[in-house]
This record gives structure tokens, sequence and C-alpha cells, in this order.
């Protein structure tokens, strides 16, 4: 048995099927048929049910399986352990990062991290919070980048830094509808159900009173088109700070703090592994997504932190 064959076998529980699974590993369907037929044989154990469309594993294989993927992360781990021992920063950090973050932190670090650390190679993925978290507690990501706080065995929290919550209204809303206290919520677009950002909305905005519009109902996981539906369609939606700074002048004349009981803001956060040997690379990057920020935004004084309400398995 070969750690190439695991990797061979993990493949095909994830593609369900020989002729992708090959594809994916760029080898040929006999040549991979005929490695899982040695791994069985060697085993005396049946890995997959042929007989079904797309492929499953057996109960026993379904068990070995998670095994094997516990071991393909761990011989990675030891090939980055190798890596670091002479504190060299070299090799890959995969990143999963929210949605409602990404397209507007990644600008601000990602080319000018590999203009400083040319061999650290990033791989980063846009992905809901709960696929974050399940991918670095399972090692499948080096580095989540969500709103925390949030607590978990085996993971650890630092703390990135903090975005103000604004209100972004059409000119058409009047100034003085332009707070929590004042707004008119059959106008209030926000993202949909399930989403952290929208969660915390829920800690400070009455959610129950937005509209239910029969006839336009717009279900969005994107601030962009918040915002340009703001722009063409008339209301007002909540963006965190990062965003803002991306809005043209015209845009930015239809921004207002929300200071109802004081400035509320999210805490942006990175996870990892307690137990990882890409401490020197995910150090480099925490810091230089700090640096790349606006300074004011790494004090958290004057500000309430909304709870994301993120709960862990």
């Amino acid at each position: 048995m070969t750690l190439q064959q695991l990797q061979y076998a993990l493949a095909l529980q994830k593609h369900g099927s020989f002729r992708e699974a090959a594809a994916h590993i760029k080898i040929s369907q006999p040549a991979l048929s005929l490695q899982m037929g040695k791994l069985e044989k060697e085993l005396n154990l049946v890995l997959f049910d042929r007989s079904k469309n797309p492929i499953y594993p057996t109960d026993e294989g379904r068990a070995f399986l998670d095994k094997a993927n516990t071991i393909i992360h761990e011989a990675n781990d030891l090939i980055d352990f190798a890596r670091n021992i002479s504190e060299s920063l070299k090799g890959q950090l995969k990143i999963g990062i929210i949605p409602t973050l990404a397209p507007f932190l990644v600008p601000l670090f990602a080319y000018s991290f590999q203009d400083s650390y040319g061999e650290i190679a990033l791989d980063i993925n846009e992905m809901i919070t709960e696929k974050v978290i399940k991918g670095v507690r399972n090692g499948q990501l080096d580095v989540g980048i969500l709103s925390t706080p949030f607590t978990a065995s085996g993971i650890d929290t630092e703390v990135l830094f903090y975005e103000k919550f604004f209100l972004y209204a059409s000119n058409k809303v009047p100034k003085v509808q332009r707070t929590l206290a004042t707004i008119d919520y059959r106008k209030l677009w926000l993202l949909d159900e399930g989403n952290c950002f929208r969660d915390q909305m829920n800690n400070f905005c009455d959610v129950s009173k937005i509209r239910e519009n029969k006839d336009f109902i717009y279900r969005s996981n994107s601030i962009d088109a918040l915002i340009r539906i703001v722009d063409s369609k008339g209301g007002m939606t909540i963006l965190p700070e990062l965003t803002t700074l991306m809005l043209t002048a015209d845009q930015e004349e239809n921004i207002s703090e929300i200071s109802d009981n004081g400035l509320k803001a999210r805490e942006v956060g990175l996870i990892k592994r307690t137990k990882t040997n890409k401490e020197l690379m995910i150090s480099r990057l925490a810091d230089h997504i700090k640096q790349s920020i606006p300074k004011y935004m790494l004090n958290s004084q004057n500000l309430e932190v909304v709870d994301p309400n993120i709960k862990s398995s």
C-alpha cells in the first residue's frame, strides 16, 4: 500500500467515477482501476460498491478512507514541517475566506504578499463560514478568514481588524430615514438567510420587519449585487467598512454611519489549526494583512463588536 494509492482512492471517493477521478489525478482510467484492484487485494477489503452510479464506498471502505484522509494530511504536514525547519518561507497556503470579505480584502493583500514572499503560493477560496471552518478543521485549508469571535477545540483565532457597519441608501431615501430608529424596513435589502453577515444584522436590526413582496423576491449572497440593486431600484442596504473603500465618489455620498446606541462593527479574524507546520507562513500572512488595511481599523476602541453567532460543531 502506498500514499499514492490512498490519494487515488480518495479521488475516486470524491468524484464517484473512475473516468472523472482519473482525469482529475491525470492518469488513465485503466491505470486507476488497476491500482484500486491492487489496493483492495492487498487489504482483502472491498472499498467501493461498483454496482452503483455514482460509485460509493462500502461501509468498511468509508471507515478506511476516513483514516486514509487523515494519513494524507499528516504526510503533507510532514513535508511542510521539513520545509519550515530551517525557518524557510516556501510552500503553499490554502486560504478560505467568506464572500462578504473576499472581493474587498483579497485585492488589498494578495499581490503585495506575493511580491514580498515569492516562494509562498496562495490558493484562495471564497466560501461560506461553515465550509471555511470545516476546511480548517479537516486540514483541507491552512487558514480561514471570517467574522469572529469564534471558539472551537483544536482551532486558534487571531484578530486581524474591525469593520464598522454603514447604511448605504439610494439618493431617493430621505436623510431622516437613514438611521436604525427611523429606517423603513420595507426598503431594506439584506443578504439571504444563513449568511453570518445577515445573522449579525439580527443583533441590531429588526429583520422580521423586512418586506415580504410577493411580486419581487430577491435573495443574494453578494454585497456588490445589493449595492447595484440599491442604485437601480432604490432602498437601502448595510455595508461593512472595507466595501465602502471601493465605492465611487458619487456612491460615497450615500453612506451613513450606524451610530444608534454606539458604533456597530464586526471583528474579522484568522483561524488555523492549533497544531500546524505552517505557523511561520501563517504569521507572515496575518502581519501582512494588518499592514495592508487602514491603521485605524486595527483598534476596537469606541466600537460595539457584533457577535456573528457562529455555532461550533
